[in-house]
């Protein structure tokens, strides 16, 4: 395939809103029961139990928003791993940039505050890529 026609078919996929911002392909499935992991994920050194963490996360996201606020307790149930490891779990996510993590409040009927789940945003892949290879570089530097 020529680069003009490469570049053709991309025009029309882009067209046809097949393709995101960064010409990653859209996925028109809706299904909770299909989320796909990123290749990437097994090189960039994270662990298993980090990578089930994640795969989780993805799981339950909204897939617009990219967002999602499962409680520890609930992560740990699925993922069947305990409360604390999947705390370490997703410091180390939110460490090499594959996920953020925001706290949340909520006032309950009695006026109450109250410290809510975390609200986790799947950050793009590339990201984290991107901070994993600039760690390596200085680690080469040093």
């Amino acid at each position: 395939m020529s680069k003009d026609m490469a570049a053709e078919q991309i025009l029309a996929l882009n067209h046809r809103g097949l393709l995101d911002q960064n010409r990653i392909p859209l996925l028109k499935i809706t299904s909770k029961y299909f989320f796909s992991l990123p290749n990437e994920l097994l090189f960039l050194n994270i662990g298993h139990g980090a990578i089930t963490v994640y795969a989780y996360l993805l799981y339950c996201e909204d897939r617009r928003t990219h967002q999602c606020h499962p409680s520890y307790r609930t992560i740990s149930g699925a993922v069947h791993l305990t409360v604390s490891t999947v705390m370490k779990h997703i410091a180390k996510l939110v460490d090499r940039q594959f996920i953020s993590a925001e706290n949340t409040t909520y006032i309950d009927k009695h006026g109450m505050k109250w410290n809510g789940n975390n609200l986790y945003t799947v950050l793009p892949i590339q990201r984290a890529m991107d901070h994993c290879y600039q760690q390596q570089m200085l680690r080469l530097e040093a």
